[in-house]
């Protein structure tokens, strides 16, 4: 019976040591997954506003082409 009651007790020992460590893993992980989601929100965040910078500027360079008169003075390009 004694050597039962020790098993029991190391098992628990061990069982309550294992989830003490993997809670600590998980924390650990934690903090690095939210710093990885920080860090995907701010790129892609920098991505569309570069893609909008883009998109403005080469919409205004289309207007100035399209807006430029022809050489028969007509501004409908084409023509």
């Amino acid at each position: 019976m004694t050597r039962r009651a020790f098993w029991l007790t190391v098992g628990f020992g061990l069982g309550v040591a294992a989830a003490a460590r993997a809670r600590r893993q998980v924390d650990a992980a934690s903090g690095v997954s939210a710093r990885l989601a920080e860090r995907l929100r701010r790129d892609v965040a920098d991505a569309v506003a570069d893609g909008r910078a883009e998109m403005q500027g080469r919409e205004a360079r289309l207007r100035r082409v399209f807006a430029a008169p022809n050489v028969d003075g007509d501004a409908t390009p084409g023509q």
